[in-house]
């Protein structure tokens, strides 16, 4: 709402721009829901909009998941290779 789009927060492609869909994104949880030791309510600032591309990467970089930000750094160094 703040921006009038919404964008991929590890890579920056923007859904509305290429789509034209302003509700097609996917949600990453920044903490694993496995990590939780009990059934909990997640707040807001627990959640990351993806692309499905950066969603699956997020997932399969190891031997550790990275966090978004440190995935946009690693796509960032990508870009200027």
């Amino acid at each position: 709402a703040a921006t009038g789009g919404l964008a991929c927060e590890a890579c920056g492609f923007d859904f509305q721009v290429e789509y034209g869909l302003a509700d097609f994104c996917e949600v990453h949880h920044r903490v694993p829901l496995a990590d939780g030791d009990s059934e909990r309510e997640t707040r807001l600032e627990e959640l990351a909009v993806l692309c499905a591309n950066c969603h699956r990467a997020i997932h399969r970089l190891g031997p550790e998941m990275p966090t978004v930000e440190e995935l946009r750094q690693r796509i960032e160094r990508w870009r200027l290779a």
